[in-house]
């Protein structure tokens, strides 16, 4: 799932080896820390979102509640029905 804030974009993918947590990619270390602030942030590898933090679902819950508030809402345009 990609989210785009006004200040940042994440992309949340499952944490594989580990149930019930889930890979916070950015490509902003601190609106990262600023949702994360107890994880440790690590590189990710990506040049695209090159920081990340594993969080239990949780914790990832709780800072859901936060970005959706800072959600971009025009990158929804090019899903608007075309007018006829």
């Amino acid at each position: 799932m990609r989210i785009h804030t006004t200040k940042s974009s994440f992309l949340i993918q499952g944490d594989g080896d580990k149930k019930g947590c889930v890979f916070i990619k950015s490509d902003s270390n601190d609106e990262l820390h600023r949702f994360f602030g107890s994880l440790v942030i690590e590189p990710s590898g990506s040049s695209e979102y090159p920081f990340q933090v594993r969080a239990c679902k949780q914790e990832f819950a709780n800072a859901l509640i936060l970005m959706v508030k800072e959600i971009d809402y025009t990158v929804f345009s090019e899903f608007e029905p075309a007018l006829i």
